[in-house]
């Protein structure tokens, strides 16, 4: 039986790859006993949200079983959660007032959805950050719609289906075009009383183009892109405030609607930000070469790891790497190499990475891209973005899901059946909410239409 503790804090891309590596190596079996611990009892590919949240990609196909992963590499895995880390005593504090000892720990628990202290944000938007978020943002389009069908007035009607996207970065514009794409194609035609005018989207960035982190060249074509499908994109939108169904912008203007997402970052969740440790502003642990991080004397503390979205790394130019599942996925196979290396007694190089580029899906099968300095876009790129994403999903079973998944998508439109309950994706009041037509101001008869009129005569 392997002696030393090993803890693995997120079943994410990064602490994953960490789980692989230890599992391939004998040696390394032998070396850690190894428990993985996550809140979900599955990995999800969360570059595939947006797909899913329309029903482009089946919810289940990006969602692999931890527990299953767990079996084959012959370590254990724990549905719970960290409550609170004590690096002094070695130990963690997990839901259920169970108490967990390691000996070296892995902390690659994610991110949540960052704010900002926006006041009304965490209240009146929604995140989209998780498979239950993404299921619930289809449910919730497609009751609307039905309810739209109903309404008696185009108020109404505009009223509900408006669509407000706060965050023009990877995940705003990719979830903005996949919901026009769906809408457009899909919605639309099945609804007899609706049309284009009743629907809006709008994408809310503060900063002077969308995706800032793609070249300049591509954050235009997105931005055409968008436009030309219908979608509002207003660059430097600050936000101030939220209230129920306005969001306030810098200046004073209000852009208002039913449906408002966050997207507009995000930020090490609690347990991760209280450590004694040194972080950046937006709360990830600054860590050393070796992805140690640092304590208030800016030593690396011996035996913890820091990765993903949590890990502030620097990079060779000077900046930190990017929060990205590239990066989180070359932090986990490095801190795994590490592991293995402390079982095999052989040296790891420090930390290197260079991300390889970045792709962004814009539904009906457009995208664009730059891997390894060649740009591209369109159709051409779609491909190479499904292509991609294929090679990256865990398991043969799930590429095999999605890729008929996508060659589904390519000759039928988007199923639009609602299974979830009401009340699960619509509040009280827009349960209760009335689709009748207003009654006519007091003091003014209502009048038969002239042409019933004439017909009397």
């Amino acid at each position: 039986m392997a002696g030393r503790r090993l803890v693995i804090l997120g079943g994410g891309f990064g602490g994953l790859d960490v789980a692989r590596a230890i599992g391939r190596s004998r040696a390394a079996r032998e070396y850690w006993d190894t428990v993985l611990i996550d809140k979900e009892n599955f990995f999800q590919f969360n570059p595939l949200l947006p797909a899913v949240a329309v029903g482009a990609v089946e919810t289940r196909h990006i969602v692999y079983p931890l527990r299953e992963m767990a079996r084959h590499r012959h370590i254990r895995f724990y549905k719970n959660k960290a409550i609170t880390i004590d690096l002094a005593r070695r130990t963690v504090q997990l839901h259920n007032d169970r108490l967990e000892p390691f000996d070296t720990l892995v902390i690659a628990v994610g991110s949540v959805t960052n704010y900002y202290g926006v006041p009304g944000a965490a209240d009146y938007t929604r995140p989209f950050k998780t498979v239950a978020d993404a299921m619930t943002l289809r449910a919730r389009v497609v009751e609307l719609f039905e309810m739209a069908e109903q309404a008696e007035t185009d108020a109404q009607r505009r009223r509900l289906l408006s669509f407000v996207i706060v965050g023009g970065g990877v995940t705003g514009v990719e979830v903005a075009a996949e919901l026009m794409d769906m809408a457009s194609e899909t919605l639309l035609p099945r609804y007899p009383s609706l049309d284009r005018s009743h629907l809006s989207i709008t994408v809310l960035e503060g900063g002077d183009r969308v995706v800032p982190s793609a070249q300049p060249a591509h954050s235009a074509y997105v931005q055409r892109f968008l436009e030309r499908r219908g979608v509002t994109v207003r660059l430097g939108a600050r936000v101030t405030r939220v209230e129920q169904h306005n969001v306030w912008l810098e200046g004073g203007a209000c852009v208002p609607g039913t449906t408002m997402l966050w997207t507009a970052g995000v930020c090490p969740p609690p347990v991760v930000q209280q450590l004694p440790v040194l972080h950046e502003r937006d709360g990830r642990v600054k860590v050393d070469e070796w992805l140690r991080p640092l304590d208030p004397a800016a030593h690396p503390i011996e035996g913890v790891y820091v990765i993903g979205d949590c890990a502030a790394s620097l990079r060779a130019d000077g900046k930190l790497q990017p929060a990205l599942s590239q990066t989180a996925i070359a932090m986990g196979s490095h801190v795994g190499r590490q592991l293995v290396g402390v079982a095999t007694r052989s040296s790891t190089p420090s930390f290197q990475f260079h991300d390889v580029g970045y792709i962004i899906s814009l539904g009906q099968h457009s995208s664009v891209l730059d891997l390894f300095g060649i740009p591209l876009s369109g159709q051409l790129a779609w491909l190479a973005w499904a292509a991609a994403y294929l090679v990256k999903m865990v398991g043969f079973r799930k590429q095999l899901e999605v890729g008929i998944d996508h060659l589904t998508h390519l000759f039928f439109t988007h199923d639009s059946s609602q299974i979830l309950n009401r009340r699960a994706v619509l509040s009280d009041e827009e349960l209760n909410m009335s689709l009748g037509a207003p009654d006519p101001p007091a003091g003014i008869e209502e009048r038969e239409p002239l042409s019933s009129a004439r017909s009397g005569s």
